[in-house]
């Protein structure tokens, strides 16, 4: 789910592979609230990424080997 109260869903849904890319080419080590952060701030607000939204995302892009993962262990948790 996106909110955005001034671009369609739409619009979102189909630009949101190139909004994760542009911010992984700028920033090439992001988690996933890092990317929805970062969309916020650059937007002022206007469009906030559900984990729903950006997850199925970043898969999307692993599988088609666009990029790549790693899992990092911080403190407890794997990130």
């Amino acid at each position: 789910m996106y909110i955005c109260s001034m671009y369609s869903s739409e619009l979102i849904k189909g630009t949101l592979k190139t909004i994760v890319l542009k911010l992984l080419a700028d920033h090439p080590k992001m988690y996933g609230y890092e990317i929805t952060q970062r969309v916020k701030e650059l937007t002022n607000d206007k469009i906030q990424l559900t984990e729903g939204a950006l997850y199925p995302t970043l898969h999307a892009l692993e599988a088609k080997g666009i990029l790549t993962t790693e899992v990092v262990n911080v403190g407890n948790r794997i990130r």
